[in-house]
């Protein structure tokens, strides 16, 4: 494959989907003696022991591998995923570890798999170097089959929880509309809707750098910080000290609002409960309100909820063949 980091993988994958022979068995014995790859492995059974026992978008053994799967797949064209079930639902998606370790010579063709998870939904997956990722409504993500021996790139229009495997030589670079983060191993939420002005990065531990789109750095971010890009021109960032756990128990089901406008709640209700919202009142969008919501609740209930917060009253009308919509009116 023509570099160290995805010889490794090859080697990895090769050993838990027995397809190694005996030249390769040697090289892995000798590999997996050395001290600092054991980490890599420990990860690598934990994912592999985790598609034995959810069995979501399993790939059963060889003849299911990623170079077999891709044949059908032209170059530059993505596998797209749709993440579709109950709604509400938090799903687990295993898209990684797939037996790909044959003796023919190697595809260096890297193939992307593009997950979308739509409104009123979420996501939540295992990249292949144990890289954890939880995707909030109506983002896509998109990340490649192996990563390169320089860096690891994945992509994301919406808003996701990382928590990245470290991994020093090796950073890990988030690429959105608008700008780049790169870490080497830490946790942060990144907030980046193409659709919205606004693009975020809240920092939970370890230490993000902010960069522009052609990879100079703008800023480092340093735990309990929030980074905001408030404007889509602009390359200027808003540096706060936050409370985190408000921005990111999303992927846990919970929702915290901290002197956030009726206009922002509003987008993010359309995307979670898949309805459209229309405030009727220009006032009513810039008033701001605290709060904690359950994302496992009925719209109905938080807008009850909302209703005791600030001055407004809704209508909830009901569309069978379109999303139903909620009006928002001065009380």
């Amino acid at each position: 494959m023509g570099t160290k980091n995805n010889t490794e993988w090859d080697l990895v994958t090769g050993k838990l989907y027995g397809e190694l022979d005996d030249k390769h068995k040697e090289t892995f014995d000798k590999w997996s003696r050395e001290e600092g790859n054991r980490s890599i492995l420990w990860n690598a059974e934990k994912i592999h022991n985790g598609l034995n026992e959810v069995k979501v978008f399993r790939f059963m053994n060889k003849n299911s591998s990623w170079l077999r799967v891709s044949r059908n797949i032209k170059r530059s064209v993505y596998r797209k995923i749709s993440i579709s079930v109950l709604k509400y639902a938090a799903i687990i998606v295993f898209a990684i570890l797939i037996g790909k370790f044959t003796n023919n010579n190697w595809n260096n063709d890297i193939q992307y798999a593009k997950i979308e998870v739509l409104d009123g939904q979420m996501g939540h997956l295992f990249l292949f170097d144990g890289t954890e990722v939880w995707l909030n409504s109506g983002s896509r993500f998109k990340y490649p089959d192996r990563f390169n021996s320089k860096e690891r790139n994945v992509y994301l229009d919406g808003e996701a929880y990382f928590k990245v495997t470290s991994n020093r030589k090796l950073p890990f670079i988030v690429h959105t509309d608008k700008m780049q983060v790169e870490v080497l191993g830490t946790s942060f939420n990144v907030s980046a809707y193409k659709n919205e002005n606004q693009e975020s990065v809240v920092l939970e531990e370890g230490k993000v750098q902010i960069n522009h789109l052609t990879g100079k750095k703008i800023l480092d971010l340093l735990p309990g910080q929030r980074a905001v890009k408030a404007c889509a021109n602009s390359t200027q960032f808003r540096v706060d000290e936050v409370k985190t756990s408000n921005y990111t128990t999303w992927k846990d089901g919970i929702v915290v609002f901290d002197a956030e406008s009726i206009d922002e709640i509003a987008k993010k209700l359309e995307r979670w409960y898949n309805v459209k919202i229309c405030i009727d009142n220009e006032e009513l969008r810039k008033y701001t309100i605290n709060g904690t919501i359950l994302r496992n609740k009925p719209i109905d209930q938080v807008m009850e909820a909302i209703g005791l917060l600030a001055p407004v009253k809704y209508e909830h009308q009901s569309n069978l063949k379109e999303k139903d919509i909620i009006h928002i009116k001065k009380r």
